[in-house]
């Protein structure tokens, strides 16, 4: 089990965490700074890079179903529209390490540092404690973009979003360096699935 860190980063619940509102955005920091602890908990929302969007913050993202085994979960992070059950209303980032939290702020889940052309994925379990990623950052582009952005091994700009073309439950999920991903349909010779750019906003709570 991981150990509470709840006093490094104190935990907002939000109750609408999923929801397509924008919040307040909170400036804390110059622009050159890049920081691997965030002074307060926050969720992800995809920015679209290349179209308009419907508000400041971006679609909401959540931890969608990726499987499990005996001992563990695995999850990975799509979009609310898609997925539309948010178990993990905030997250917290400390020493790089990205973490999600249940809205009873119980920690048992960190993100993985994503592979090139792989989606971000998390890893949640009571038993074990392996030692968790610490490639992620908030950073902060320029002073005309509202929310500090999320980036891996310092890479900010090379996040998509990749729908699904599943016969059942398909997920729009976020992707690390990936402008195609292969067909999930099941079908024989099928068309790669496109994806779009984004930057992930990172959002107070």
């Amino acid at each position: 089990m991981f150990t509470s860190v709840r006093s490094l980063v104190p935990l907002a619940i939000m109750a609408a965490a999923a929801s397509s509102v924008a919040a307040t955005p909170v400036k804390v920091w110059a622009r050159s700074d890049v920081l691997t602890t965030f002074t307060s908990n926050f969720t992800l929302a995809a920015f679209n890079t290349t179209l308009p969007n419907a508000n400041l913050t971006g679609a909401p993202l959540v931890l969608g179903s990726g499987g499990a085994i005996d001992g563990e979960s695995f999850q990975v992070t799509s979009t609310y529209a898609f997925y539309p059950l948010d178990e993990y209303p905030s997250l917290g980032l400390v020493e790089g390490n990205l973490r999600a939290f249940l809205s009873d702020g119980g920690w048992f889940t960190n993100a993985t540092a994503p592979l090139s052309g792989n989606a971000l994925g998390w890893v949640t379990s009571s038993f074990y404690s392996d030692p968790a990623s610490t490639a992620f950052s908030a950073i902060w582009i320029d002073d005309t973009q509202p929310y500090a952005i999320l980036a891996v091994n310092g890479v900010s700009n090379l996040w998509s979003l990749c729908p699904s073309d599943a016969p059942r439950a398909g997920q729009n999920t976020l992707y690390f360096n990936a402008t195609t991903i292969p067909s999930q349909s099941g079908v024989s010779g099928a068309s790669p699935i496109e994806c779009y750019p984004v930057k992930v906003n990172m959002v107070p709570v």
